[in-house]
């Protein structure tokens, strides 16, 4: 064999076994990036529930004001899309990055939101309040993602800062309601609840 052959050869061998190592240490690298990720855990906050639930319900409260609404809603939790409600709920946290693949809820964490609903909202106040809270959003540093008709209803929606720390609002014409949400960024819980069980024993304030 001669010196020319043996070096093709050569070339060949260490470009099969270059095509062969790359994916295995691509997949390497993925799994040692994604177990670093996994082991240092969320930039999350500690937030009591309760202190998360007082910074929507007075989020709640703030926009309430600038949509000019001056009629009071207690705390009521109501399944009839007519009625009035008021009500706290949580959701689970799910971690950032490529740990957040493995679809695997973050240890400790919640997300707070609050949810109001007014009945009897005719399109006339419905329009006039998203208008007065889209003018207030926008003096106030929110980003607003969405406003203006949807089919037959009426939207608005923004984020501030965290893209979870979100508000929307919407007059459904089929129910001729006023829905408000209030949804805050994920936090861990100090006593270690997760999810809904983190907040299932919070109530709102009445709005006035």
């Amino acid at each position: 064999m001669n010196d020319q052959l043996r070096k093709g050869l050569r070339v060949g061998l260490y470009l099969v076994l270059g095509v062969v190592a790359l994916p295995v240490l691509l997949i390497l690298g993925l799994i040692i990036w994604y177990t670093v990720d996994r082991a240092t855990g969320e930039d999350f906050p500690t937030v009591r529930p309760a202190d998360r639930a007082r910074q929507a319900t007075d989020r709640s409260q703030e926009m309430y004001d600038a949509a000019g609404i001056d009629r009071p809603l207690p705390a009521v939790r109501s399944g009839e899309n007519t009625a009035a409600d008021n009500r706290i709920t949580g959701d689970l946290c799910y971690p950032r990055g490529i740990e957040g693949i493995a679809d695997t809820p973050e240890p400790g964490s919640y997300r707070l939101y609050h949810k109001w609903r007014l009945d009897a909202v005719d399109k006339a106040a419905g329009t006039a309040a998203l208008g007065k809270l889209h003018a207030h959003l926008e003096a106030t540093g929110w980003t607003i993602t969405d406003y203006g008709p949807s089919d037959d209803d009426w939207e608005l929606r923004a984020h501030k800062g965290d893209i979870d720390d979100r508000v929307s609002f919407t007059w459904r014409s089929h129910w001729q309601r006023l829905d408000g949400f209030i949804g805050m960024p994920c936090a861990y819980d100090p006593a270690g609840a997760k999810g809904e069980a983190a907040v299932e024993d919070l109530e709102p304030p009445a709005l006035h």
